[in-house]
């Protein structure tokens, strides 16, 4: 290249600074700044700037704005020659003037008598063969600052400059098409979530079922038995009381089917409600009783009368359920007696309430982990992970709080703070 052939040693120095500094960082502003402060001091200039034209509108904009002092120059000091620029840009060829005011090129243009300019050295920045920014320095304090040497090196220093602007401009482009990515996959993972949770809910479901047909199966026997009984013997006085008898386990069904339902209907998107919390606690372990009680676990419930909480019934109902089968598994390898006590109480205007084992407990590691996706210390095919990450996630959208306590060899308790009655869940 001509122009780094004519620079003597301190320009060559200057410009090898100036590669440097713009291979040390994609954060271009910052590396401009640097640069034009270098480019100051190395050709004894005012002022430099650094404008580059907005692709939407062709408009020229102050990218970079310094000062002799090492200060960026702010917006009511942009005291330029638009004119000169325009012919850079116009013309793709450096302008080299010892005085603007003497100079007959620019005697049309007011900028240059209304702003006293006087030293002015402006070279285009191209890219990929257009010009799509210029750099532009002057002295208005002084005539014939600048020289050829000084022309050849500002034109050296824009073509490093328009690299470091292409690789500025990738990057830039690179981290918009990582952001959309990332939203994408950030939407992705919310649907993925929401079908794990409906997952998680079946698998509940699925788990209980066993224990709902134990709890179903006593009382149609029930019916059969007096359905049997009614056909043989339809004189009989004590027929109205075997009817009484068909009617309330027939009501015992329902009303456990009716649990059932209820916990399985997908509530995605349901407008929080005013929910009786010991209600909602006693239908849980309803559901899961049957299974308690034939792995020998007694379970105990402590609520205050009438705790209302503002959240979605279904969706907290599967927490709780989630923590009463944890609880279960946590007390499988437990000798002695096996307790889970059920508590919900008013603390400082929101419902609390927890779910607590006299299990092994857990270790701090595990216990750091325990909301983690995909953690599990359960053996393969007990659970994948998801069951208490899911439920945090839930208990988090509903403007509660999940969390742990427990120690080794004492038990766990994982308690839920929700909304209470006059409280937005938001």
């Amino acid at each position: 290249m001509h122009e780094v052939k004519s620079l003597g040693t301190e320009h060559l120095q200057l410009l090898m600074e100036a590669g440097r500094l713009l291979c040390s960082s994609l954060d271009l502003d910052h590396v401009l700044e640097a640069l034009m402060d270098q480019v100051i001091q190395g050709i004894q200039a005012e002022r430099a700037f650094v404008m580059l034209r907005e692709p939407e509108t062709g408009e020229w904009r102050f990218r970079t704005a310094r000062a002799l002092d090492r200060q960026t120059i702010e917006g009511e000091d942009f005291k330029i020659s638009r004119g000169i620029v325009d012919r850079v840009a116009r013309e793709g060829v450096p302008v080299l003037t010892n005085d603007a005011m003497q100079d007959s090129r620019f005697w049309e243009q007011t900028s240059v008598g209304l702003y006293n300019l006087r030293s002015i050295l402006c070279v285009p920045l191209l890219l990929k063969g257009e010009v799509q920014g210029v750099l532009y320095t002057d002295n208005r304090m002084e005539s014939a600052v600048f020289h050829q040497q000084d022309r050849d090196l500002l034109v050296a220093i824009a073509a490093q400059a328009a690299i470091a602007l292409e690789n500025a401009m990738l990057y830039e482009e690179l981290r918009r098409v990582h952001e959309t990515s990332m939203e994408k996959a950030r939407r992705e993972l919310a649907d993925t979530q929401a079908q794990l949770l409906q997952s998680s809910k079946m698998a509940a479901v699925g788990e209980l079922a066993a224990g709902v047909a134990h709890e179903i199966n006593n009382p149609l026997g029930a019916i059969a038995l007096n359905v049997s009984a009614l056909r043989r013997q339809l004189s009989d006085p004590g027929l109205g009381q075997v009817l009484d008898i068909m009617e309330t386990a027939i009501k015992r069904c329902r009303h456990t089917i009716d649990r059932l339902l209820r916990f399985s209907r997908t509530a995605q998107g349901a407008p929080p409600e005013e929910v009786d919390i010991p209600a909602l606690l006693r239908d849980c372990l309803a559901l899961i009783e049957p299974n308690l009680r034939r792995a020998g676990i007694l379970a105990e419930l402590r609520t205050e009368p009438g705790l209302i909480a503002r959240c979605q019934p279904n969706e907290i109902g599967q927490v709780v359920l989630n923590l009463l089968v944890n609880a279960r598994d946590a007390l499988e390898s437990q000798t002695g007696e096996r307790r889970i006590l059920v508590q919900a109480r008013q603390v400082g205007g929101r419902a609390v309430l927890s779910v607590a084992d006299n299990g092994p407990g857990m270790e701090p590691a595990v216990q750091e982990r325990a909301f983690e996706p995909f953690f599990t210390t359960k053996p393969v095919g007990k659970g994948v992970g998801l069951g208490l990450s899911i439920s945090y996630r839930i208990v988090r959208d509903q403007g509660g709080d999940l969390q742990v306590r427990s120690r080794p060899g004492e038990g766990a308790e994982f308690t839920v703070s929700l909304p209470g009655a006059h409280q937005d869940p938001g």
